[in-house]
């Protein structure tokens, strides 16, 4: 793995975390404070697991919203007066709930159900540690797309064979965010916004160079840490605007193609220029997941890009904002004039033991239901689309005056969307989870490096990962 090389002088660094710091304290205070009592004692939830007492455990992550939250506890609630069972509901913060799935499973006390956000389900099925699902995904299948099948269904290195291994919920895509109120105080609409590739990017930067020095706002908040996965999703829709093809449909691969090395040199060279340029906030070198939120949040860039849709959840509750100052945008047309292709990431639930199978199945072929599994993604305010596209005709999102909604709905229902790479490769998934592209970013801006070496650099270790899992 590369190790990065942080040359610049010290203080620099400092000014750019400090600034961070102030930026996320603003940013969290004014985020509502929930009432609900989180269970997340890691402790309590592996002595529960581990004594075996016929509870069913369920790992959840906490979520953004605490209607999240309530309504999960509600349907858990449901369930078991129905059918007369117990649950014990465990909330972690996403971070932590992957650590704690790691740690479980190093002791053998897995929980019989959780959430997976990152694509576990490839790494977990390939060395044979989750249950077979296909019985909960079989009556539902002609209601998924392909690709979203594609990530439920993985490849087993025990049995040598595919089956699936997870049941998808929810996808999100990255969206487009930005201030309607910005460009109204300079003249322009939405309708001034280009939709060819160049035209739409040069857009914002004019919005920069027209409002006023004193306003200090940047145009574009592109996360471009190694610290976020937002760098790396982001990026990977960059990459397929440029038409590069890392990975193949039998997940080869194929990264060192002539036109691939190239493609990914193109996409590095135009994401850092902005950065050079001053386009992006100096600080988005060391931003995590939510600093590019808490920076459009405090009205430093004009827009930025986002996995779900948690930048308007936040503001829901203020009409005018939502509705009339912030507006969400798909994404330009490609460089070579193509319609976008999208790559949504796909939310799966996971089973992993045997002592309490047929509840656990029980449980999620009631929380698929379409009334109630609607009722959970609604309470997230639209951070998530289904994945089941029989719901997609809800009045939800046919609501035609949100236009938010609106916009992913045309994204994800509407659009061409394609798997990530990591839905069916594993060692891709290390790659994410190294998070090369933000590496190579952060080689180019920080140390000074030039595209083309921060390109055969990234090519080189993922090569190297994919080496290891031959």
């Amino acid at each position: 793995m590369i190790r990065l090389k942080k040359q610049k002088p010290r203080y620099i660094l400092m000014l750019l975390l400090f600034l961070l710091a102030a930026t996320a304290i603003f940013y969290r205070k004014s985020q509502p404070k929930t009432e609900l009592a989180e269970i997340s004692e890691a402790n309590n939830a592996q002595e529960i697991v581990s004594a075996e007492t016929g509870i069913l455990t369920i790992w959840w992550y906490t979520g953004y919203l605490e209607a999240e939250r309530e309504t999960l506890s509600q349907i858990v609630k449901e369930w078991e007066k129905k059918y007369r069972k117990k649950i014990k509901l465990v909330f972690f913060e996403e971070t932590t709930l992957l650590d704690e799935i790691e740690k479980a499973l190093i002791s053998g006390a897995t929980p019989d159900i959780t959430i997976d956000r990152t694509q576990l389900v490839t790494r977990l099925a390939w060395s044979g540690k989750l249950k077979d699902v296909s019985e909960l995904i079989e009556p539902l299948k002609n209601s998924f797309p392909e690709p979203i099948l594609q990530n439920a269904y993985q490849y087993n290195s025990l049995t040598k064979e595919k089956s699936y291994y997870a049941v998808p919920i929810l996808q999100e895509g990255i969206y487009l965010h930005y201030w309607r109120d910005l460009l109204t105080e300079l003249g322009y609409s939405d309708a001034d916004i280009p939709q060819d590739w160049d035209g739409f990017w040069q857009f914002w930067l004019q919005i920069q160079k027209q409002l006023s020095p004193q306003e200090q706002v940047f145009a574009l908040g592109f996360p471009s840490s190694p610290f976020s996965t937002d760098t790396f999703l982001f990026f990977e829709h960059i990459l397929e605007a440029y038409n590069v093809q890392v990975v193949d449909s039998e997940g080869r691969l194929t990264i060192e193609q002539t036109q691939n090395r190239q493609g990914i040199i193109n996409a590095l060279q135009w994401w850092t220029q902005f950065y050079q340029d001053k386009y992006i906030p100096p600080s988005a070198i060391v931003w995590e997941n939510s600093d590019n939120n808490a920076s459009f949040y405090n009205r430093i860039v004009a827009m930025t890009a986002n996995p779900t849709l948690s930048i308007p959840a936040g503001i829901a509750d203020d009409p005018d904002v939502y509705y009339q100052k912030l507006g969400t945008l798909a994404f330009p047309r490609k460089p070579n004039g193509e319609p976008m292709t999208y790559i949504p990431r796909v939310r799966q639930v996971l089973v992993f033991a045997d002592r309490n199978l047929v509840d656990a199945k029980s449980f999620l072929s009631y929380f698929v239901q379409q009334e109630v599994l609607q009722n959970y993604i609604e309470a997230s305010g639209g951070r998530f689309f289904p994945t089941n596209q029989d719901y997609w005709n809800s009045p939800f999102w046919n609501n035609s005056s949100d236009p938010h909604l609106a916009t992913v709905y045309q994204m994800l229902a509407q659009s061409k969307t394609r798997p990530h790479y990591f839905s069916n490769s594993p060692a891709y998934m290390e790659v994410l989870e190294a998070n090369v592209w933000g590496q190579a970013l952060y080689r180019i801006i920080a140390d000074g490096i030039s595209p083309e070496v921060a390109g055969d650099e990234a090519i080189a270790q993922i090569q190297e990962i994919f080496q290891r899992w031959q």
